[in-house]
């Protein structure tokens, strides 16, 4: 069997990308802060809908309360996981920068 014919095999080209994939690749950093402004983006729109949930409930539009409850429980869950992952990244960045050089 040739080492060619390995790459051909479903999902090993997934698990070990080739040379030239990982060269298209931007800067780690760059990917890492876009990732980051998606997530505060993606927050602060279930944050809207939550809200406009609410203003829907409050008006007497045709909302009712378990999708509002459920809506403003999404906007709540994925807030305290931005939260969580911004006190993550706050932590490894302190502790980078008590190493020793």
């Amino acid at each position: 069997m040739e080492i060619s014919a390995l790459t051909k095999v479903d999902g090993l080209s997934q698990a070990f990308p080739a040379k030239e994939a990982q060269a298209t690749q931007a800067n780690p950093t760059v990917g890492f802060g876009t990732f980051l402004e998606e997530m505060v983006s993606k927050v602060n729109e279930q944050q809207a809908t939550a809200d406009k949930s609410i203003q829907a409930m409050a008006t007497g539009e045709g909302k009712g309360l378990h999708e509002v409850m459920l809506a403003v429980e999404k906007a709540n869950i994925s807030f305290q996981l931005l939260t969580q992952v911004r006190n993550k990244a706050v932590e490894a960045y302190q502790e980078i920068m008590r190493m020793p050089v």
